[in-house]
């Protein structure tokens, strides 16, 4: 029974596309991680530059909270500045709270976070990031300006549209808009090394079928890699990027239901029907729900405290 249940989904083709398409952007993220890795150290070393010299040493003791961040030491202060001065967005949604500003004079990735959407705090570095985060990185940081920041943004927005999806399921479509949108992008990052292979393998991600049978697991189409053994087949790939896309999008919900919380605003009834769909389809896929249970949890504390405080007359 749960394998036929495994089997079905798998093989729904709307479902099938939604996760082709998050398989597309981990590929893509993989491709970047390194470059963008050097261009941030090189970045960082650039604005240590610019801070001005002989500031008076004061133990920091600056921290940031959501998108607020009064620095209250001189090296903070003259931090904020640079930071700022490089930003796209400089009278945007800054996410302060990702970073700790008292590492930025040492740590390339604090400053990096600064550039990103919020609930990044804890990533050490670019192999530990989704394909949101640093694609906003490229988008809201000048060090990237080089680039056509449309095609970035095209990519974002289709990202967010596939993880606000919340019955996971998206059309052949707005697949291959979504891989013509890739390959634009791809093309504008053509001399980072290896990216090229990359946008082959995205491309014969989205032709193949990814066909799952109850025998043998049969294939029709993509072949991962040139040494695929019989335990590497797409069924495995699907299953696994499967988790970390519903992963990715319940943290997504935790994230605005925990923001809303914090400023102390009403979850719109979008946002509740949104939680009880995905809610509603890990309910009826158990394999699912086993290996999610702990961010379940984590979800229905906070959505339980946001009742609260509704109920306590929080606007």
């Amino acid at each position: 029974m749960a394998m036929r249940c495994l089997l079905s989904r798998l093989n729904c083709k709307e479902y099938k596309n939604w996760i082709k398409a998050g398989y597309c952007l981990s590929l893509l993220k993989s491709s970047l991680q390194t470059f963008i890795e050097s261009e941030m150290k090189s970045f960082h070393q650039r604005l240590c530059r610019e801070i001005p010299q002989g500031l008076p040493r004061t133990r920091c003791q600056c921290k940031a909270r959501g998108k607020q961040f009064n620095p209250a030491c001189p090296v903070c202060v003259e931090w904020k500045k640079i930071i700022l001065k490089h930003h796209t967005n400089k009278n945007g949604e800054i996410h302060w709270g990702n970073c700790k500003p008292s590492l930025w004079p040492t740590n390339y990735w604090e400053v990096a976070k600064v550039y990103m959407p919020r609930g990044h705090a804890d990533t050490a570095g670019p192999q530990l990031c989704d394909a949101a985060a640093l694609l906003n990185l490229i988008n809201a940081c000048d060090r990237f300006r080089e680039f056509n920041q449309s095609k970035v943004r095209e990519v974002i927005k289709c990202r967010n549209e596939l993880m606000h999806s919340s019955d996971m399921n998206v059309s052949s479509n707005w697949l291959k808009d979504f891989g013509q949108r890739l390959q634009n992008l791809i093309f504008e990052f053509r001399h980072v090394p290896g990216i090229h292979d990359e946008g082959k393998r995205i491309q014969e991600v989205l032709k193949s079928d990814w066909l799952v049978e109850d025998f043998g697991y049969e294939v029709d189409g993509l072949v991962m890699e040139s040494t695929q053994t019989h335990e590497e087949i797409p069924m495995l790939i699907m299953y696994e990027t499967e988790q970390q896309l519903i992963q990715q999008l319940l943290k997504e919900i935790y994230l605005q239901i925990e923001e809303q919380v914090e400023e102390q605003e009403s979850l719109s009834e979008k946002d509740f029907d949104s939680v009880q769909k995905v809610k509603a389809f890990l309910s009826e896929h158990v394999d699912l729900q086993s290996n999610l249970q702990a961010t379940l949890e984590k979800l229905d504390i906070l959505q339980r405290t946001h009742v609260s405080l509704e109920g306590e007359g929080c606007p």
